[in-house]
């Protein structure tokens, strides 16, 4: 199968065409971008093909088989039920949709539509030092994990983001590491309560919370937190910590460790390992090309992904315990 497709947003969309083109008989023939002022570069580094800021050229294009959703936030759930109506396989960019109403459609219509497939492109999933802390972990011999999103770029927070009604420090940036917790486990959380503050950013144009600090209580008495921290004065990073019964992981800025029987040993690691983030993508044009090929991420994942970050973001809100209810 030829994979021939469409991209929307070359922001971190140009990551994704990276990944894309030339790839195991893969090509991007249509890239939609709305900011103007960027157009005419794209049409010089890309002079062989469509460069549009008319979204409908990618849909109503009939070759295109495969549609990569790298716009804002907001966008993604119209961008998403259009890929579904012109039967167009999708990768989408972290959140898939704002809300409850929005992840119910969107879950009935790939039900309906089951030869549609859908990736969220969750990259620390392909992070080489994670997979060896999934290996390394036996799920009934947890206790507790830690595990922050430390953003480190506060300036993103005034951009676009600062603009959109509905935007979601939990969807836009806990999800990971929520995702990496129930990916490393194997396991979907109970229940949560959240917490969030607005302290450093109440009087900036960003109006929404920027900490956000969730419990997560797991099956087999599992306690993990996790928090997305959008201001501190950190470089962005991905700490976790998992206590185990009988051994520590640890990732944080000094390095990877394992502690065992009152022994520190120093993991020979990868990380950000940024060099595999695009093999989320490929391994999903793997399975667009042949079905026997396991995806990284399967579509009720993602879904139950995100019923985990909207009861989250419940919680937040009305500041009491949740328990998450799966579709």
């Amino acid at each position: 199968m030829k994979v021939l497709a469409g991209i929307i947003g070359m922001g971190v969309g140009q990551k994704h065409l990276e990944a894309i083109e030339g790839y195991k008989n893969s090509k991007v023939i249509v890239i939609c971008e709305k900011n103007k002022k960027i157009i005419s570069k794209l049409k010089k580094k890309y002079p062989n093909k469509i460069i549009t800021t008319d979204e409908n050229e990618i849909f109503k294009n009939k070759s295109i088989n495969l549609v990569s959703i790298a716009s804002y936030d907001d966008d993604h759930f119209s961008q998403i039920l259009k890929c579904i109506h012109f039967k167009k396989n999708i990768i989408v960019e972290k959140p898939m949709c704002l809300n409850e109403r929005e992840l119910k459609v969107v879950n009935k219509l790939l039900k309906k539509n089951k030869k549609i497939k859908i990736m969220s492109n969750l990259v620390l999933r392909t992070n080489s030092l994670f997979k060896l802390f999934k290996k390394k972990i036996k799920k009934n011999e947890i206790f507790y994990i830690e595990a922050d999103y430390l953003w480190g770029r506060k300036y993103k927070l005034f951009q676009w983001r600062s603009k959109l009604k509905n935007y979601s420090i939990t969807l836009g940036a806990a999800i990971h590491m929520i995702d990496l917790v129930m990916w490393i486990t194997g396991l979907k959380p109970i229940s949560v309560f959240g917490f969030g503050n607005k302290k450093i950013t109440h009087e900036s144009s960003f109006k929404k919370n920027s900490l956000v600090i969730m419990l997560f209580e797991f099956p087999n008495k599992i306690l993990v937190k996790i928090s997305a921290n959008a201001v501190g004065v950190h470089k962005h990073f991905h700490d976790i910590k998992i206590f185990n019964k009988n051994n520590t992981l640890i990732n944080n800025l000094s390095g990877a460790y394992e502690l065992k029987k009152n022994k520190i040993s120093k993991i020979k690691y990868n990380y950000p390992d940024k060099k595999n983030r695009k093999k989320l993508i490929q391994n999903f044009i793997d399975t667009l090309q042949n079905s026997k090929i396991k995806p990284i991420i399967s579509s009720k994942e993602q879904i139950n992904l995100m019923s985990a970050c909207l009861a989250a973001d419940q919680s937040i809100k009305e500041n009491r315990k949740i328990k998450i209810k799966y579709l």
